[in-house]
């Protein structure tokens, strides 16, 4: 029960993070890359604690991909709807099981969802809900290049964030730095510190304590949790697409898991 917890609490706190992007006031290169940044600073010290040899060049594809899953998401947050936005960045186990070859009917039902999301929206939401599509199958690209190499957890994702945020220092001059101000600095910590640290930490904890359904099925929690958040704070309440839509996804993504 006490590890089920752990992965319920991970998953509220994955549901905060297009709240703290949301309030940023700074670019979406500079979020990407002040958050892997901080979080490899604040990580690198217990991957040292491990003494093992790493060839960190296995891992400058795996990192490339989470640089961009991070990059389209931050930006479509800043384009559509926080529902919509954070539903379809959940979409990535789709991808990831299409990259697998595992198509199932529930796969279909999943993506006529994202269709019902997208039939006669406006331009600009249609370009952040195709941004959070494009996180989607960035994560699932991330996950496959990173499943096929052995390694140790704790000792490569300091090194992992850091080659991502990395990626964004030559595009950074392209894109600026933005409105940097005290509440950006608060959202990029509470970006770091909830999401990142507590959510990606949870699911680490739990992946060898419970069934991996359910591990995986905790990210499901994230677009709930973003939307109920978004409604009070920022307004932002589902439309009937959304709502129906954004439904047949998330329940159609959890009997894909279970299967």
């Amino acid at each position: 029960m006490r590890d089920k917890i752990i992965l319920f609490l991970g998953g509220i706190a994955f549901g905060t993070a297009a709240i703290f992007v949301k309030f940023c006031t700074i670019t979406s290169p500079l979020i990407t890359f002040m958050r892997f940044s901080i979080a490899a600073l604040v990580l690198l010290p217990f991957s040292h604690k491990r003494k093992r040899r790493l060839n960190i060049r296995y891992f400058i594809i795996p990192s490339l991909f989470l640089s961009l899953h991070m990059l389209f998401f931050v930006t479509s947050v800043f384009y559509t709807t926080i529902a919509a936005s954070t539903i379809l960045v959940s979409t990535s186990p789709i991808f990831a099981m299409i990259l697998r070859r595992r198509i199932d009917l529930f796969i279909l039902i999943a993506i006529l969802g994202i269709v019902v999301m997208n039939v006669g929206t406006s331009f600009g939401y249609l370009l952040g809900n195709i941004l959070a599509l494009l996180s989607a199958v960035s994560f699932a690209l991330y996950t496959f290049f990173l499943s096929r190499i052995e390694y140790d957890f704790i000792s490569i994702v300091p090194y992992i964030y850091l080659l991502s945020s990395l990626f964004m220092v030559p595009i950074l001059p392209f894109y600026g730095i933005g409105d940097l101000n005290l509440i950006s600095i608060l959202s990029i910590l509470g970006l770091v510190f909830i999401p990142t640290l507590i959510g990606h930490g949870s699911v680490i904890y739990t992946a060898n304590k419970l069934p991996i359904s359910l591990v995986t099925s905790a990210e499901l929690i994230e677009p709930v949790v973003a939307t109920l958040l978004a409604i009070p704070i920022f307004h932002q309440i589902p439309n009937f697409q959304e709502i129906i839509g954004g439904a047949i996804t998330l329940i159609a993504i959890y009997f894909a898991f279970r299967k």
